[in-house]
């Protein structure tokens, strides 16, 4: 709404642009705006509830009594409809639910509330966006399943922090075998970053170059014979090295891994595709955790809320909250 004149009594008249219908808001209601407005920024800030009583001359429990209503208030965003040519995903837990969070590269597009990150969650959140030319995520098996259905055309940027700390949890960053030890350096490379398509190329044939020297060293079986039953079992002797070669050579498999350096790709977004999630995971995630540490104590709905308000506040063209009155 915006300022239209005012009434004979000299109120100050609102019109709202959208519904061409006027109003105009008592000194109640203006007052609840402003303490919103005050609720807002102390959620999203790091004063204690006691602080924020101290510098507005009131106790903790006036503060927490004036605005219970508050938490009741749940900003949403604007779906326009718009198509974005880069979609990031990405979620985290907040106390015993998960946040399901889409952003492009400059703001966030949606974010959805559930139990557990499975394919069908996802799938409520991906329904309601046009598909995409690219999503970058970490490769969570909900998150490939919900692709492929909802998005079938859309290509996979790998998140390649994630595919690092998968490697290194099998390797360890001491292997003690050659083998490791040249497979770790392998996958420390793309951690670093692999800037062209010339190198990428080198890089996929030498990991290739690395199974034909070590296919029957990942080959060999380790055997025992159960005496009751008298039965055999075996496993492989190296499954964590293998494990990882194959993680690898199936992310270079599905083209999965060098999306960012597609020139076509690149030529359709017009703009660079990014190698990693940290758009969400250090831009957004960490945020919301270093908040709900300041404001530690809170239940899973006042959690919840808090998440909720600062999303809203990376989306594009958010309006003050006194809007969602």
């Amino acid at each position: 709404m915006q300022k239209r004149g005012k009434t004979a009594k000299g109120t100050q008249r609102w019109l709202c642009i959208g519904c061409t219908k006027s109003r105009s808001l008592g000194h109640e209601t203006q007052k609840q705006d402003r303490l919103l407005d005050r609720f807002v920024a102390w959620l999203l800030g790091k004063q204690s509830q006691t602080e924020l009583a101290v510098a507005e001359d009131i106790t903790d429990r006036t503060w927490r009594t004036q605005t219970d209503w508050c938490w009741e208030i749940i900003p949403k965003p604007v779906l326009t409809g718009a198509v974005y040519s880069i979609i990031l995903l990405d979620g985290i837990k907040v106390g015993s639910l998960v946040d399901l969070i889409a952003r492009n590269t400059e703001a966030v597009i949606l974010w959805h509330w559930d139990g557990w990150e499975s394919s069908n969650t996802w799938e409520v959140l991906l329904k309601q966006l046009p598909a995409p030319i690219v999503v970058v995520c970490d490769g969570q098996k909900g998150i490939l399943l919900a692709i492929a259905r909802c998005w079938p055309r859309t290509r996979i940027q790998r998140c390649i922090f994630h595919v690092w700390q998968n490697i290194r949890v099998k390797l360890t960053l001491n292997p003690q075998t050659e083998a490791g030890q040249e497979l770790l350096r392998l996958s420390k490379e793309l951690l670093k970053g692999i800037p062209t398509k010339e190198q990428a190329l080198d890089w996929v044939h030498r990991l290739e170059l690395w199974r034909e020297h070590y296919e029957s060293f990942i080959r060999e079986r380790t055997t025992i014979v159960d005496p009751q039953p008298r039965q055999r079992r075996w496993w492989y002797t190296h499954g964590r090295l293998r494990s990882a070669y194959y993680q690898l050579h199936k992310l270079v498999q599905d083209n999965q891994l060098f999306t960012y350096l597609d020139d076509e790709l690149l030529e359709q977004t017009g703009q660079s595709i990014p190698r990693t999630t940290n758009y969400v995971e250090g831009g957004i995630n960490s945020q919301i955790r270093a908040l709900l540490k300041y404001h530690r104590g809170m239940n899973q709905t006042h959690q919840q809320r808090l998440a909720d308000w600062y999303l809203y506040g990376r989306t594009k063209d958010q309006k003050p909250p006194r809007n969602f009155r």
